[in-house]
């Protein structure tokens, strides 16, 4: 009973503050001496027929984040061994490899990447983008990867190798669906942080959704609605790959729970 009175409570107190904040917003709206106008953006998602410029700058942030994304975790899976290993020097490289891209800008990481080393390689700014992201990313996953790793009783592969299980066997049937299970909160949040991140490949001309919607602003001069159709999409998209997270983490967790 008490703790039904402490749910509907704390209920209460959620759906005053909502109701305060968005009251906040809409006075905040109002109180603005402004037209808006959000026919003559829509036009540049969808006209006659054919995609327009933000659906066009759409697609290149979702095929950049999704070949970050995947290059990253490649590459961020052998840095969390690497991590792991007892190989000294093996170990101190990928400790320093995490630290260098942790601990700097992403956009200060484009910068050097793209005039210094995507110069000296002749890289287009797609891949110097695709470069940088990846190997921002893999930082993460490596670091992710080793704390779930490092977290691993001991004893259960004592037990494994007790059985006769073969290291492949200890992998896939013991050590791997824990791992996935304990990082995979991480992970999606990564992503959804590279997936915003991915707007700072703007700045090397790359014409994904941000370039995208500073071209239609300096056409149609409707900043405001503009990046506000732009932040309602990023939303979407980051929406998508969260709900696509609690999935798999609900599956993942299924015979875990009570019957």
């Amino acid at each position: 009973m008490k703790r039904s009175r402490k749910f509907q409570f704390g209920s209460l107190v959620s759906l005053c503050f909502l109701t305060i904040l968005l009251g906040l917003v809409v006075k905040a709206f109002l109180g603005l001496d402004y037209d808006w106008d959000f026919v003559s953006v829509l036009s540049y998602i969808w006209a006659d027929g054919e995609p327009g410029m933000l659906l066009e700058g759409l697609w290149c942030t979702i095929w950049i984040s999704l070949f970050s994304i995947l290059c990253g975790s490649i590459l961020g899976f052998f840095i969390g061994l690497a991590l792991n290993s007892k190989d000294v020097i093996l170990r101190h490289s990928a400790v320093c490899f995490v630290e260098v891209f942790r601990n700097t800008p992403v956009l200060v990481q484009l910068y050097v990447i793209y005039f210094v080393v995507g110069t000296a390689f002749e890289w287009s700014a797609q891949v110097s983008g695709i470069v940088c992201l990846s190997l921002f990313c893999s930082a993460y996953f490596g670091e992710i990867l080793r704390s779930a790793i490092g977290h691993l009783e001991k004893g259960q592969w004592e037990a494994s190798r007790s059985l006769g299980l073969s290291s492949l066997m200890i992998a896939r049937f013991v050590a791997g669906p824990q791992i996935l299970r304990r990082i995979l909160p991480a992970l999606i949040g990564q992503y959804v942080s590279l997936v915003k991140d991915s707007s700072l490949v703007s700045v090397i001309s790359i014409m994904e959704l941000t370039k995208a919607a500073t071209s239609v602003v300096a056409v149609s001069f409707r900043s405001f609605e503009t990046w506000f159709v732009v932040a309602i999409i990023y939303f979407l998209l980051n929406f998508c790959i969260s709900r696509l997270g609690r999935f798999l983490e609900n599956y993942l967790s299924r015979d875990l729970k009570p019957a």
